[in-house]
């Protein structure tokens, strides 16, 4: 198995890639073909036909392994261990492709007619050329290629040729030394691209202060989730009470570092599947899908405004304690709306901060009081006691 160096997502664009070559590979096969059975017709030889049969199955078996990789791409989500069985496929593809392009170039060399030797030099490196081109971003099967093609090639055109042959060999052999630092510069440029692709697309949606979810991030993860299981899914609004009293008394890089502990919080207050972001200053969302149990909002609804109504202690300074009005409204998966459960939420939200903050459910027909702590930001430190 092929060993790779560079972080898994970067790895697994690089493995994409590969299924991109479909049209190179068709005009390559059918490139080689018309080569070797020109070779054949003007030659005679058997070896040459033989050659030309072995490529042309190998071009055939690479272009379905790509329409292969394609479809798996296009049905689901690849897991880590296919990624690696493609990247091995492509590279036996490959190198099956090379190593008859490799040994047709070598016989048309070893021949005295002056016409093959041009054909076998158009051959060699134009395939040297787009294998260095399309198939860099994964060098190991670039260089097997380029190596498997061009070095039987270079060593017969050294050998046979008897005009020049030592420059023939050199000119060659320097010609496959750039294709490979050619192979080597196009695969760093294509992990610098990956890259900043990556991290502009995740911090598009993230939210940098706390790493949760931002608005955009906070969408693609609700449609995302599964419609057909007949499940609820819960959406929990809520801002924190008296966070103004502490950016005020603090100061704001204080507030941020609240923030922060909130965010820290949530993630392991909230179960494995749920989605949490922050949407605004002080304001934060929590996703809850794949309900079975009609209890279990009201449960997960307990827990984080018992579980972020605890003291905060900043940088190891002051004490910090905020109160939280929330509120959540629930739906069935198949027809859940995010924009209407963010609304009905926030609605609730507002209604039980207006009542004096805490929590209460979002049901129709309900009227019940919120259960409520104090929502005064107390502020306990050395400096000051600040309240909303």
């Amino acid at each position: 198995m092929l060993r790779h160096t560079e972080p898994v997502e970067v790895y697994k664009a690089l493995v994409a890639a590969l299924a991109d070559n479909l049209l190179p590979i068709a005009a390559i096969g059918a490139t080689f073909f018309s080569i070797g059975f020109y070779a054949y017709l003007e030659t005679g030889a058997v070896g040459a036909l033989a050659i030309t049969v072995f490529g042309v199955v190998a071009s055939i078996g690479k272009a379905l392994f790509i329409l292969f990789h394609r479809r798996i791409i296009a049905r689901r989500e690849p897991t880590l261990c296919d990624i690696r069985k493609f990247e091995a496929g492509h590279a036996i593809t490959t190198w099956c492709m090379a190593a008859p392009m490799g040994a047709l170039g070598a016989l048309l060399f070893s021949l005295p007619d002056l016409s093959l030797h041009v054909v076998a030099t158009a051959l060699v490196f134009g395939y040297c050329a787009g294998v260095a081109t399309r198939i860099s971003v994964r060098p190991k099967i670039a260089t097997g290629a380029v190596l498997l093609t061009a070095a039987p090639a270079i060593a017969s055109a050294a050998f046979h040729i008897e005009d020049a042959r030592l420059l023939t060999g050199a000119v060659f052999l320097m010609f496959l030394i750039s294709a490979l630092e050619t192979i080597a510069h196009l695969h760093r440029s294509a992990c610098r691209l990956i890259t900043m692709r990556l991290q502009m697309a995740t911090l598009a949606r993230r939210d940098p202060l706390t790493e949760l979810s931002n608005r955009l991030g906070l969408r693609e993860a609700y449609d995302a989730l599964p419609r057909e299981d007949r499940s609820r899914v819960a959406v929990h609004v809520f801002d924190l009470d008296g966070f103004k009293a502490v950016n005020d008394a603090f100061g704001h890089a204080t507030g941020d570092r609240l923030l922060q502990e909130v965010a820290g919080r949530l993630r392991r207050i909230v179960g494995q599947g749920d989605i949490v972001a922050r949407i605004g200053g002080d304001e934060f969302v929590v996703v809850q899908p794949g309900l079975k149990d009609p209890a279990a909002p009201d449960a997960l609804a307990q827990r984080i405004h018992a579980g972020l109504s605890e003291a905060y202690r900043i940088d190891g300074g002051q004490t910090i304690r905020v109160g939280l009005s929330l509120g959540y409204s629930i739906a069935s998966s198949d027809t859940a709306s995010l924009d209407a459960l963010l609304r009905d939420a926030d609605a609730t939200s507002y209604a039980v901060k207006r009542d004096g903050g805490g929590f209460r459910a979002h049901r129709e027909g309900s009227r019940s009081m919120p259960q409520s702590l104090p929502t005064d930001a107390i502020v306990a430190g050395p400096q000051a006691v600040a309240t909303a």
